[in-house]
């Protein structure tokens, strides 16, 4: 799989499945299937992904300095996942947009917390606690908050979560 390829470590199982399953919502779904997953974002498809990915790394390079870089990188991919950066990572996999500069990551550094779900603000970096323990938790979620109504869907059969 190139996300697998691109991250060069093995993707969550729950991920890999979301993926093989449905391929994200691909570009523009807003208009059209409203935000999926709370609190506003559109699931990426692979492709897309993987496009994020490199904007941000581009990104994080551009902003740490470029001798300091590397270890940086070292440090923080050695910290386990779920803690905090301001800094877009290697060890990240993006999963959804908000198409508003957020992003909703899939952690893949080592430790207890390995495959959570971030937040990420281009502003603010991923300074919160993950709200997901890991994909199948999200979707979990999505569908709890489904069966009890907390989503608005209008007649187009749009999400939007208020």
């Amino acid at each position: 799989m190139a996300a697998q390829e691109a991250v060069s470590q093995p993707l969550p199982p729950d991920l890999r499945a979301w993926w093989s399953y449905a391929d994200g919502a691909h570009s523009g779904l807003q208009a059209d299937g409203g935000w999926l997953i709370p609190p506003g974002f559109v699931p990426y498809s692979i492709a897309e992904a993987l496009e994020s990915r490199r904007l941000w790394m581009d990104v994080a390079r551009k902003v740490a300095p470029l001798d300091q870089w590397d270890d940086f990188v070292n440090s923080e991919n050695n910290r386990p996942a779920g803690t905090v950066c301001e800094t877009w990572l290697p060890a990240w996999l993006p999963v959804a947009t908000n198409h508003g500069g957020g992003n909703l990551f899939v952690d893949l550094r080592g430790g207890p917390k390995n495959g959570c779900v971030m937040e990420f603000y281009r502003d603010t970096g991923a300074l919160a606690q993950p709200p997901w323990a890991d994909v199948a938790d999200m979707l979990d979620d999505i569908a709890e908050r489904l069966e009890e109504d907390e989503a608005e869907v209008d007649d187009l059969g749009r999400v939007d979560w208020p």
